[in-house]
């Protein structure tokens, strides 16, 4: 079995937020989420809505960027 599952650490152990049937002593991967909130930029849509052609010039690149200024790799 494969699956991803949502969960929280109580101070002590790991909880499972979703019903998974599990064997004892059934190998399992845990990703630890990284929690520090960044403050998210604000975007405007409202300045590239109703651009028309001009949208597909110099606009389109603009806002590809604004877009992916706060994406995480």
């Amino acid at each position: 079995m494969l699956a991803t599952v949502k969960g929280y650490y109580n101070g002590n152990h790991i909880v499972i937020s979703e019903n998974v049937n599990l064997n004892i002593g059934q190998e399992v991967m845990i990703t630890i989420l990284d929690t520090e909130s960044v403050p998210k930029k604000k975007i405007d849509l409202k300045k590239y809505m109703g651009k028309g052609e001009k949208m597909f010039q110099t606009d389109a690149q603009d806002y590809i960027k604004e877009m992916r200024s706060d994406e995480r790799i």
